[in-house]
Order: C-alpha cells, then sequence, then structure tokens
C-alpha cells in the first residue's frame, strides 16, 4: 500500500528537532500569507447558503428603507442669464477688466439666490404648500435642497428644486427666481434712480449757485474779460454760464490733440470723411444698422469730450485690426481651397486597391480570366493553324474578359474612393463654410466701425474750441471770485456728465434677465431610487460576507489539508475523509474511504517508524478531542491485524472516550495503575483481532501526581515490555499538564487537527510545543478532510 501523497518527502525534508525557533515562525508567518487570498473564497464557499439567507433578508430590509429615504421627486428648474460683459457706457466700462470679474459676479448672484432675505422673501407666498408646511425651519430646508448650478464658460444659471409634489416644486423655484429679481435686481435699479434724483437736486442747486455768481458785476465783467481774452478776436459769441465752463474743459479734455480738433479762429480744415460704402452683398448696409445716440449725448460730450476722442481711438483700432484679420481668414480659406483639390485630384489609395482585389465579384472575375487565358494559351500551343477561327474566338473572349475586369476593378476602386473622399470633403467644406462667415462676419464688423468713426469724426470736429488762458507773464489777476466761480463750474460739470451716464446705465438692459421661468415636471426622477434601492440590496449581502469572512479571520479554523502544510513544518502523515464517526458508521462508501485512509496512516507509521524501532506512538490534537480517540482506535486495530502485537492505552484520564467506542466499562484502568489499585495483567484487555486495550480508568486529583516523574516511566515501560507497539491516546496537549509528560516519553508524537474544528493558531502553538520538546517523530493526521485531498 502507498504511502499518502508527499508525506514520506515531508518527513525526509522537513526541519530537524534542532532547528532554530525564528525560521520555523519565519516559514509559518510566510505561508500563512500566501494562502491569505484564497482563504476569503473559500470562506465564502463554505457558508454561501448562511449568505444567500441571511444576505436576503438585509438586504430586503435595506433596499426597502433605501426605496422609501430615497423616494423619487419631481424637479422643476428655472434659468437666469448673466451677461459675461456689462453694457458699455459710452466707453467708460473695461470689457477685459469685466470678464476677469465675471466670475465673481456668477458666484455672487448664486450665493443671492440662496441668501436668506431671498429665501424669506419668497416664503411669504410659499409658506402654506405641503413640502414646505411641516418642516421646522424653512429657510434651512430651502437652503439645503436648492440647487444652483452653472457650467464654466456659460452665461446661464440654472435654480432647480426637488419635491415629491410637482406643483410645489414649480411654486418654490418661481417665487424663488421672482423674489431673486424683485430684491436683488429691482431694488438695485430703485438705488440708482434715487441716485438719479439727488444727482438732479444738486445739480439743479450748483446751476442756481452759478447764476447768483455770475450776476455779480464784478465777478461777470472779469469772467467777460477773461473770457474775450481766451477767445480772441474771430471768435463768435460768448456760451451761457453753464455752458461755456462747460465748454472750456474742451481744450484740456484727455486725449484731445490738435490733429482732430479744428484750429482757433475757424471752422474745420477739411470736411469729415465720408462713411465707406456698404458692399453690395444684398444686405441692410452697416450705416442703416448703426445704434441710434441716446438722449443728451451732445450735451454729454460738451461737458466731456474726451469720451469722443476716447470712441475715435476706439474705433481706429478696430479699422486697423480687423482687415488684418480679414485677410487671416482669407489665407486660411485658400489653403482650404486647396486641400480640397488636392482630395479630389488624388490617386486611388493602396489600401483601397487591397480592398478591391478581395471582392467576391472581382475575384470570380479573375477566375474567369485566367480560365479564358488557360484555354486560349492551351489552343494556341496545340493548333497548327495559328488563324484558326476556334482559336481567334478565344482569344476575343480572353479579351473580353479580360476588359470587364479592369472596368469592374475600376468601378469597385471608384466605389470606395467615392466614400472615403465625400467624407473628407465634407470636413473641409465645413471648415470652409465656417471661414467663410467669419470673413462675412468680420467685414459686417468693418464696415460698421468705418461708419461709427464717420460718425464720430464728424461729431469730433464740429465740437466747440476750447478757451485758452493768456500767455503773457502777468496773467489774469487772481481773485477768490473767480477761483470760488471756476470750482464751483467744475464741480456743476462733473454732475452733469454723472446724471447722463447714470440714465444710460438705467436705460441698458439688466445683466441678469430671466430667460426660462420655473418648468412643470411632468416625471419623477427614479435614476436615483433604483440606484439606491440596488445599491442597498447589495449591500446587504457585502455585509453578511463581511462577518462571515471577519468572523472566520478571527477564529482561523482549519479549512484544507492544504492550509495544515502550510502552517506548521510538521508532515502531514494521514488525511483521514469524512467525519470520524464515519469509521464505524453505517455507510458502506464513508465507511470504505475512512478504513482505506486509516491503512494508509498505518502503512506509512510501519514504514517510516515501527520499523526503525520506535515503539510507542501517542495521539494528542490541541484542544478538545479534534477525532483522535476514534483514529487511535482504528489506527490499533489496522496495526493489529497486520499481525503486530498491539496495546491500545487511553491516556486521556480526565475525558475518556476509547471504552464507550468498544463497548466496555472504564474500570480497572490507567488511574487504577498509577495509585498502584491493580496490576498490567487485570487492566489489560482483549479486544477483536488481537488488539488489547487498556481504559483510563476513574480519575482522581491524586492521579496529576502520579501521571509524572519514574512512576509514569515505569508503567510505560510495563506496558511495552510485552507488545511491539502502543498506541496511547493522549489528553490534548495544550489542555493539561500530563499530556506533556506522557509525550515525551513517547517515540512518536501525532497531532490531530479536524476540519472547522481545529484553529491555526492552536495547531502552531502546538506544534512548537512540540518542537521544544524535541520528539524523535512527530506528524499531523487531518481529519474530515475532502475525498478528493485524501487520494494518493
Amino acid at each position: 500500500m502507498s504511502t499518502p501523497q508527499g508525506v514520506v518527502a515531508s518527513a525526509s525534508a522537513g526541519p530537524s528537532p534542532t532547528s532554530g525557533h525564528s525560521s520555523f515562525v519565519r516559514r509559518v508567518v510566510r505561508n500563512e500569507e500566501s494562502v491569505n487570498p484564497y482563504r476569503v473564497l473559500h470562506y465564502l464557499r463554505l457558508h454561501w447558503l448562511m449568505i444567500l439567507f441571511c444576505g436576503t433578508l438585509l438586504g430586503s430590509v435595506a433596499a426597502y428603507a433605501a426605496w422609501h429615504l430615497l423616494a423619487s421627486k419631481y424637479e422643476s428648474y428655472a434659468l437666469l442669464q448673466v451677461s459675461s460683459v456689462p453694457t458699455a457706457l459710452a466707453n467708460q466700462n473695461n470689457p477685459a477688466q469685466a470678464r476677469t470679474d465675471f466670475v465673481t459676479y456668477l458666484k455672487t448672484t448664486a450665493a443671492l439666490l440662496r441668501s436668506e432675505f431671498v429665501l424669506n422673501a419668497a416664503l411669504r407666498e410659499i409658506r402654506d404648500l405641503p413640502t414646505l408646511r411641516h418642516q421646522k425651519d424653512p429657510i434651512k430646508f430651502l437652503d439645503e435642497e436648492l440647487i444652483v448650478q452653472w457650467q464654466d464658460g456659460s452665461e446661464v444659471v440654472r435654480v432647480a428644486f426637488k419635491s415629491r409634489e410637482p406643483n410645489d416644486a414649480r411654486r418654490i423655484v418661481d417665487a424663488i427666481q421672482k423674489a431673486f429679481m424683485a430684491e436683488v435686481i429691482q431694488k438695485d435699479v430703485q438705488e440708482k434712480q434715487l441716485f438719479l434724483r439727488k444727482v438732479e437736486e444738486a445739480q439743479l442747486e450748483l446751476r442756481r449757485i452759478l447764476e447768483r455768481k455770475a450776476e455779480r458785476p464784478g465777478v461777470a465783467k472779469e469772467a467777460a474779460e477773461g473770457g474775450v481774452a481766451a477767445r480772441g478776436e474771430g471768435q463768435g459769441p460768448a456760451l451761457p454760464p453753464p455752458l461755456e465752463a462747460a465748454g472750456g474743459a474742451l481744450a484740456g479734455a484727455p486725449g484731445a490733440g490738435p490733429g482732430l480738433l479744428a484750429p482757433p479762429g475757424g471752422g474745420p480744415t477739411a470736411p469729415p470723411p465720408p462713411a465707406p460704402a456698404a458692399r453690395p452683398t444684398g444686405l441692410v448696409p452697416a450705416s442703416a444698422l448703426l445704434p441710434a445716440e441716446p438722449a443728451g449725448w451732445d450735451r454729454l460730450i460738451r461737458s466731456n469730450p474726451g469720451i469722443v476722442v476716447s470712441k475715435v481711438t476706439a474705433l481706429l483700432q478696430e479699422v486697423e485690426r480687423l482687415p488684418i484679420e480679414i485677410n487671416h481668414a482669407q489665407r486660411r480659406l485658400a489653403v482650404l481651397r486647396e486641400k480640397m483639390e488636392a482630395i479630389k485630384n488624388a490617386p486611388v489609395a493602396d489600401a483601397t486597391l487591397q480592398l478591391v482585389e478581395k471582392d467576391p465579384e472581382v475575384i470570380a472575375q479573375v477566375q474567369r480570366v485566367r480560365q479564358a487565358l488557360r484555354e486560349y494559351e492551351f489552343r494556341r500551343n496545340a493548333a497548327a493553324d495559328p488563324e484558326a477561327p476556334k482559336l481567334k474566338e478565344l482569344k476575343a473572349s480572353y479579351e473580353a474578359h479580360e476588359a470587364a475586369l479592369a472596368r469592374l476593378r475600376k468601378e469597385k476602386a471608384d466605389a470606395l474612393e467615392r466614400n472615403r473622399r465625400l467624407a473628407e470633403a465634407q470636413k473641409v467644406a465645413a471648415e470652409m463654410e465656417e471661414v467663410i462667415r467669419t470673413i462675412q462676419r468680420l467685414q459686417e464688423q468693418l464696415d460698421t466701425a468705418k461708419a461709427l468713426l464717420a460718425r464720430t469724426e464728424r461729431q469730433l470736429v464740429n465740437l466747440p474750441l476750447a478757451e485758452k488762458s493768456a500767455d503773457s507773464p502777468e496773467g489774469r489777476v487772481y481773485r477768490p471770485e473767480l477761483s470760488d466761480l471756476d470750482s464751483t463750474d467744475g464741480i456743476y460739470r462733473r454732475l452733469v456728465q454723472q446724471y447722463y451716464l447714470t440714465r444710460l446705465e438705467l436705460d441698458s438692459p439688466p445683466r441678469v434677465r430671466v430667460i426660462q421661468s420655473a418648468s412643470t415636471p411632468l416625471q419623477r426622477d427614479v435614476k436615483k431610487q433604483i440606484i439606491g434601492t440596488v445599491f442597498a440590496g447589495m449591500l446587504g449581502f457585502v455585509l453578511v460576507a463581511l462577518g462571515i469572512i471577519a468572523v472566520e479571520s478571527l477564529a482561523q479554523r482549519v479549512s484544507s489539508v492544504q492550509e495544515v502544510r502550510q502552517a506548521t513544518a510538521m508532515p502531514v502523515v494521514g488525511v483521514i475523509p469524512g467525519k470520524p464517526e464515519g469509521i464505524f458508521g453505517r455507510a458502506s462508501h464513508e465507511r470504505t474511504a475512512a478504513v482505506e485512509a486509516i491503512d494508509k496512516l498505518r502503512a506509512y507509521v510501519s514504514q517510516a517508524w515501527l520499523t526503525r524501532g520506535a515503539t510507542t506512538v501517542a495521539l494528542t490534537s490541541t484542544l478538545k478531542d479534534d477525532g483522535k480517540a476514534v483514529v487511535s482506535l482504528a489506527l490499533a486495530a489496522s496495526i493489529a491485524q497486520t499481525g503486530v502485537r498491539t496495546l491500545l492505552v487511553d491516556f486521556d484520564l480526565r475525558q475518556p472516550q476509547l471504552h464507550r467506542l468498544v463497548g466496555l466499562d472504564n474500570s480497572n484502568g490507567v488511574s487504577e495503575l498509577l495509585r498502584g489499585q491493580t496490576d498490567a495483567v487485570a487492566a489489560v484487555r482483549l479486544l477483536t483481532h488481537g488488539l488489547h486495550f487498556v481504559p483510563a480508568g476513574a480519575w482522581s486529583e491524586d492521579v496529576c501526581a502520579a501521571a509524572t516523574g519514574e512512576r509514569l516511566s515505569q508503567l510505560l515501560h510495563r506496558l511495552k515490555a510485552s507488545y511491539d507497539c502502543v498506541i496511547i491516546h493522549n489528553h490534548a496537549l495544550l489542555d493539561a499538564a500530563e499530556a506533556i509528560e506522557v509525550g515525551r516519553r513517547c517515540d512518536v508524537l501525532l497531532v490531530c487537527c479536524q476540519y472547522r474544528s481545529t484553529t491555526l493558531p492552536l495547531l502552531q502553538r502546538t506544534a512548537e510545543r512540540i518542537q521544544t520538546m524535541e520528539a524523535p517523530y512527530s506528524g499531523i493526521v487531518y481529519v474530515g478532510a475532502h475525498p478528493a485531498e485524501s487520494l494518493c
């Protein structure tokens, strides 16, 4: 009978009793790390029924809770447009700076939509809605549930709210949108209107002050003399006091150069350049699209001519920039046209020719050409007359087939190339169309800029001349009255400018406007509810599986013979399939497999140890029985059947089991022998097949003291004297002290570990204890294995 697979090799290659404890521990740790990933799968396979049952219960409860907690809601949304650049007022705004501040303004708008005063204003209309009626803090609820979203580079702000009632969601979004427009946008307009009235009142007050000061004789005379000296002989009549003072600032306006203003003492030197004629595109000319000037524009530019100068400068830059961009776009269009021609005139690609050769029709035609060629050449080589009619007919047939093949190849190649070139041409055509639209747009901008430049230059030429101060070294005599008048007049000019700028700002469109009111939701958003329910249901199975893995990882029960081999350095000398009771069970197939495994263990013990002079074999375990009683009895019976005089001794004095297995009473046993109450002849009992048996006897406290030292050695010596092999059913090695005493006096120590009963840490501790005991021979018997694991 062959030994178990790998047992003899493991025993011969295993570490000697004198090996270091550190190398043993390192080997065990390395083996445990290599088996950990497989253990998890093994645990799941062992407990799949429990995972299915408990996971179904827990997953159903979690899915039910998730379905109700994540109930699908109706979503209503509204859209607001936030202009990236505010409306330019007389070229006073900087578009580049406005675009830089757009992100800040957008975030501010989103924060104001969720602000408490906006939500409070909206709550006045929607307080009685079912969604808000039972909320302890409606403001906090709205702040948490309101969704304000926008995308980078977009001017659209999306305001959304989800609720189980579709009407409530729509009314809440509508109320918040209206409250924002009323509390933020309209209040801003009202504040500007109030500011405009204050500016108008201050302007009227200063005008009355100027009129009173101008009526004083001395001041009026000095002002008149100063004005005449500044205007010169050829200037027209003086302007009214406020307008004259405003006109005096024209000379000092920023950007007003001598080349743009009319020379002093006369009208303009040259007529203004005419506006460029619109191109004959069939569209509305650029001059007809010019925006109308706002009310009071003439008074504004007279009070501050720098506005017109800045506008002329900006338009000149546009007129200089746009032709360059148009030329660049035209060059791009020329490149695209060349690319289109290249696509049109490109040769047939090699890949297309290869595809044509693989076409079934082409392949069939090639076969026909080859067949016609073979027939023609065969008849030509065999015919005596090269001008025979049949030979000519075959030649004509071959040439017709070859011409048909050429036509077929050309048709197939043209069809494939047409699709490929059409796809490429469509891409180039789309780019050409976009470039043409860009050129048209730039040309329209250029025409409009030229028309605006012509109109603005005419306004600049028609502005009144600035008054110059006297260049004489004496100058005018300083008068406090004149200084007071000039200061008041300057304040008045600035108030006039502020008044018209504010009016233009009020007349311009707001930066934030509504582009869509609250939408009416038509269906629920069930995606989140379904995903949450499915996730919660699966989470139940995952939690149960993780719990089982955690429990099994903490317990680390033996689950396979591979784990036993990797846990310790001791060889596995026997593998018993099924439960230990199967050896004496009624099921024939289980009993046969178990008896066969016991016979393999007996063969290994006989060949490896008994033939070397070992006579005492002790079977122990970690803590509990772990099948060592059944294995001890079966091993002893198997050895006895071979004709070897065998004695089975039950040394598990505290929890004896062998006497129940053999059907005898537990009297006159080992305990009585240790106490000296009986002799060996009376204690030994004969069983079937020549097996002798000594029961454990009645245990008492004094047996613990007797089961040590010389008395125990003498008892074992007397028992071994008349037998060739003594099988000892020992205590659990980690459970009783006498188990160590008995194990030290035995030749062979076999540790029984049972499937799903023995734990790996205790098995490793038992192996370490045997390592320190320096037993001559040792091994492990694995009980409860899978039938495939016991094969040899």
